[in-house]
């Protein structure tokens, strides 16, 4: 998980929707994982499965997680901190406006994890359509 510091917090929306791509690739990637019958001789669809699920799935599911939960604690934290300093700002504009912005940054990062859990349930529906036959992976939750 370290690549949750080597990712900008400032950029994180940006970052989610390129990570979110394999999502988005799910049905193709699938495709080539459970090839037609003609095909199954030259493809393996249990290997293809397992290692969508464990290489693809399950490892980029942990780091959106991992990332989202990382910039929300710097974003409480940085909160945190300024509620011990707003005692003698509350009339400072720029540092209220801050707050604010602080606050709400929380609120799009908790907007995220209910998209990272629809986006979640979406593709793994999907993975289990079309690989229950062939892989069923261990529940981690």
């Amino acid at each position: 998980m370290a690549e949750t510091n080597t990712v900008s917090c400032e950029d994180i929306t940006d970052t989610l929707k390129e990570m979110r791509a394999i999502d988005d690739k799910i049905i193709y990637e699938l495709n080539l994982a459970t090839p037609t019958q003609s095909f199954r001789n030259e493809v393996d669809p249990r290997i293809h499965c397992k290692t969508l699920y464990d290489q693809i799935l399950d490892n980029t599911y942990q780091r959106r997680g991992a990332l989202i939960e990382h910039c929300m604690t710097e974003a409480r934290e940085r909160v945190r901190q300024m509620r011990e300093d707003m005692a003698g700002k509350r009339d400072d504009a720029k540092f209220m406006r801050n707050l604010r912005s602080e606050q709400s940054r929380i609120r799009e990062l908790q907007n995220e994890l209910t998209i990272e859990e629809i986006v979640r349930e979406r593709s793994l529906k999907v993975f289990e359509e079309r690989c229950r036959q062939f892989y069923k992976p261990e529940k981690s939750d």
